[in-house]
């Protein structure tokens, strides 16, 4: 939000069964995970790896439930752990 409000964010329990998604890691190999979602808002969302994401490195959401959801963002804060990684992403939108 430009007005410098905070964007509402919704849990991934509001979603059920849908917080699994699969993102696609742009580097070299192209590689790819599978990811819990854990929260979302309008800006970015919270997410849960079994790797470590890198700050700044750009990812494609490659499945998700949520047909609405931006297919690009950035990761923006990444830390490990007891049950893997937790990152935080920023959506990027088309200009």
């Amino acid at each position: 939000m430009t007005d410098g409000r905070l964007a509402k964010r919704a849990s991934a329990q509001e979603f059920g069964d849908d917080a699994l998604m699969k993102i696609e890691i742009r580097d070299l190999a192209m590689d790819s995970m599978e990811v819990k979602l854990l929260d979302i808002s309008e800006t970015g969302m919270g997410i849960r790896a079994g790797g470590e994401l890198v700050l700044g490195q750009i990812v494609n959401i490659v499945n998700s439930a949520h047909e609405k959801m931006p297919k690009k963002a950035v990761v923006m804060w990444s830390c490990k752990g007891t049950d893997g990684y937790r990152a935080g992403l920023k959506f990027i939108r088309a200009s």
